[in-house]
């Protein structure tokens, strides 16, 4: 009989991590702030960047298509309707630009962000190429942050006036995103499509 020895903690770090990651857009009440950070010191920068990135948009693509069964069973509590009135009030025609926005800046928690987009009629394949994109910036930002700043000797300060130039640029990136969707939302509405 073979008996294999225990399960490194190393590798129990790294499961709980990306377990962590996926439930964050789920069901955990916790800032993504606080999960990548932990994370960094747990398993480093790049580790926590990697399964950070892929279990959050796993979790998006878990909690969006859940959200599209049963929309209207997420929003019975009166904070979450009040933020979804919100977010349709803020939305309008930018909504996928706006939402990969929100998806950056925590406001509004990504459980309310993924039910609002199956709300809003975002389809999943939009909404993930918008999460994809959104939480590469986000927890980047978060996970080499610190590395960035020692590498470039820039203190704090000046580090956080980076990454809030790194999120217009991302909002830029994301608007060019939208108008092209809603180009081809237009293209297809008028061919019949």
């Amino acid at each position: 009989m073979v008996r294999h020895g225990p399960i490194p903690g190393g590798v129990v770090m790294w499961c709980v991590y990306f377990l962590v990651c996926v439930l964050l857009p789920i069901c955990i009440p916790v800032p993504e702030t606080a999960v990548v950070l932990w994370g960094t010191r747990r398993i480093g920068s790049l580790g926590a960047f990697a399964l950070g990135v892929t279990g959050s948009v796993l979790g998006l693509t878990i909690m969006h298509s859940l959200s599209s069964l049963i929309v209207h069973r997420i929003f019975k509590g009166k904070k979450e309707r009040r933020q979804l009135a919100w977010l349709q009030q803020l939305t309008g025609r930018y909504r996928v630009w706006i939402l990969g926005v929100l998806l950056i800046v925590p406001l509004v928690s990504d459980e309310v962000l993924c039910a609002g987009s199956a709300f809003l009629k975002i389809s999943l394949p939009q909404f993930l190429k918008i999460g994809i994109i959104a939480k590469i910036i986000s927890i980047g930002m978060i996970a080499f942050s610190g590395f960035f700043g020692s590498l470039c000797g820039l203190r704090r300060w000046q580090m956080i006036a980076v990454e809030l130039l790194f999120m217009f640029l991302a909002s830029a990136a994301l608007q060019h995103f939208c108008k092209k969707g809603e180009a081809n939302y237009h293209e297809r509405i008028h061919t019949g499509c």
